[in-house]
């Protein structure tokens, strides 16, 4: 059998199948049909049992503490308690929100997670002011049930550019090795934008602070006869509204309706909640301080990042030009 070290990306998500099949013992499904559906920082199945459809998330990475999961878990099963459309955690036998599971020629358990299937089609599907005005009601309503709840477990703070654990994600951005990514003035670009948003975090200094989905990007929400589900909660964070919206708003700037969409969302947040920028330019800052943390993670996850920096510095010079 071939080291996992020695395996593509693709060659890990595939050996991940096995794992699967083991998480799924401690389930009580009778599982007919195992079929991969999608993966990158997780492998996720899809499972069609005898009792149901159903989604298994298998990590592929191991970026997030138990701890992390378990704010996840907590705040999941109190959304779906209180009726608000989010993935449905389906436990394990014993009770558990998530099990660890392991097969031969995978390093160390891994964390898994079953959960209802959620129907319809991803929103990047059909984007529309309709569908984002439907998306800005979604988020308020998360962030009203989250306002005043003691995180469980122990989320990650948004509370500066590189916000993920140095044991996942170090900042590798300095490094002599990185050195010919940033030539061309690349290094300078990097260097005044880390400097630019930086009084964007002082300014909160945590006030406010709430849980957040974390990733509330078109293809972690599904549109079923108009209606809006969310999923994929596993970056949950302690951190402001509006870095919420920042993120949101980052997956938005290459379509040529951009400012269509950002209005018919920030219309429909409006309807069932203060708009939470404080001040001018403020979701900008946190939509190129979200880049920033980008930069450094792609250096992490993929052998060369230069397609993606080819695409994300002239995001940032854009930004530096406007808010610089």
């Amino acid at each position: 059998m071939k080291a996992w070290d020695a395996l593509s990306e693709r060659g890990r998500l595939r050996r991940l199948r096995s794992v699967a099949a083991e998480a799924l013992g401690h389930y009580a499904v009778r599982p007919r049909r195992l079929r991969r559906i999608g993966g990158f920082v997780n492998a996720v199945f899809r499972v069609d049992a005898d009792e149901g459809v159903f989604a298994l998330r298998v990590e592929l990475m191991k970026g997030h503490a138990d701890a992390h999961i378990d704010a996840e878990m907590a705040w999941l099963r109190a959304l779906e308690r209180d009726g608000l459309p989010t993935a449905r955690v389906v436990p394990a036998r014993g009770g558990d929100p998530y099990v660890h599971a392991g097969a031969p020629g995978v390093p160390e358990p891994r964390r898994c997670a079953l959960f209802r299937w959620i129907g319809g089609r991803p929103l990047a599907a059909s984007p529309s002011p309709a569908t984002y005005g439907a998306l800005g009601r979604l988020m308020a309503q998360l962030h009203h049930h989250a306002e005043g709840r003691q995180a469980a477990g122990r989320p990650m703070r948004w509370d500066r550019v590189f916000y993920w654990p140095e044991s996942v994600d170090p900042v590798v951005i300095h490094d002599e090795a990185m050195a010919h990514h940033f030539a061309g003035g690349r290094r300078e670009v990097l260097e005044a934008a880390l400097e630019t948003v930086g009084p964007a975090f002082a300014r909160r200094a945590r006030a406010g602070f709430r849980l957040l989905h974390g990733d509330l990007h078109p293809w972690n929400v599904h549109v079923r006869r108009g209606a809006l589900t969310a999923f994929d909660f596993e970056d949950v964070m302690w951190a402001h509204p509006v870095q919420d919206v920042a993120i949101t708003f980052s997956y938005l700037d290459e379509r040529p309706d951009h400012a269509e969409l950002c209005a018919a969302f920030e219309e429909g947040y409006r309807a069932l909640a203060p708009w939470p920028e404080t001040y001018a330019g403020e979701v900008a800052h946190f939509v190129a301080a979200r880049r920033l943390m980008f930069v450094n993670f792609v250096a992490n996850v993929r052998p060369d990042p230069s397609d993606f920096y080819a695409k994300t510095f002239p995001k940032l010079e854009a930004y530096l030009a406007r808010w610089g």
